[in-house]
């Protein structure tokens, strides 16, 4: 018995899944970057951008290693290239520690917290679209920008976590031809270029 409600109940319930899984995948690389010396998160992050680009062109034996995951949390609309989005934020991590090294930190609190509520909260009660961007709601960005800001301030001063979330924010609400996974890490290192060097 399919009704569009409980399709719509199966989608939402996905996202939650998803961005929880998001949330605490990428925040991982947290005390990695962190407490490991550098030449060893480098190492480990290309490895696992080289595996997720494995398993988002299908190459055995690592899309049959992550399939079941894949089947519990990928989009339908994804299937063709199953963990795209995971790539592209791992290659935005990855160029983020090779512009700031450890201060990659600021890139990955962004992308885990603010991308994961904006998502979880626009998808879930967003109800007013951005004039600009009508596929994301001001309340998905004013989520992103509450989560980063007090996820940075534990890193940053007040105003620095400030200007980091503001900028975030707005690039992840517009309409880039580029995933906000890549956008929202590469904007954030640029800033850090700009700011904390």
């Amino acid at each position: 018995m399919s009704t569009q409600g409980s399709k719509k109940f199966s989608r939402s319930d996905l996202e939650i899944k998803r961005q929880i899984f998001h949330l605490v995948a990428i925040s991982l690389w947290i005390p990695l970057i962190l407490y490991l010396p550098s030449p060893i998160v480098l190492v480990l992050m290309i490895f696992v951008v080289l595996t997720n680009f494995a398993v988002v062109m299908k190459k055995e034996p690592f899309v049959k290693i992550f399939w079941p995951l894949i089947e519990k949390l990928e989009r339908e609309e994804n299937l063709e290239r199953p963990s795209i989005q995971a790539l592209l934020g791992n290659i935005g991590i990855l160029i983020s520690f090779l512009l700031l090294g450890k201060l990659a930190v600021v890139s990955v609190v962004i992308l885990a917290v603010g991308d994961a509520l904006s998502t979880l909260v626009g998808r879930t009660i967003g109800k007013n679209p951005i004039f600009y961007n009508s596929k994301k709601t001001w309340e998905g960005s004013l989520a992103f920008f509450l989560g980063s800001f007090f996820a940075l301030w534990i890193f940053l001063d007040f105003k620095v976590a400030l200007l980091f979330s503001l900028v975030c924010a707005f690039v992840e609400s517009l309409p880039l031809p580029v995933d906000d996974n890549l956008s929202v890490p590469l904007s954030s290192s640029l800033l850090g270029v700009l700011v904390l060097l």
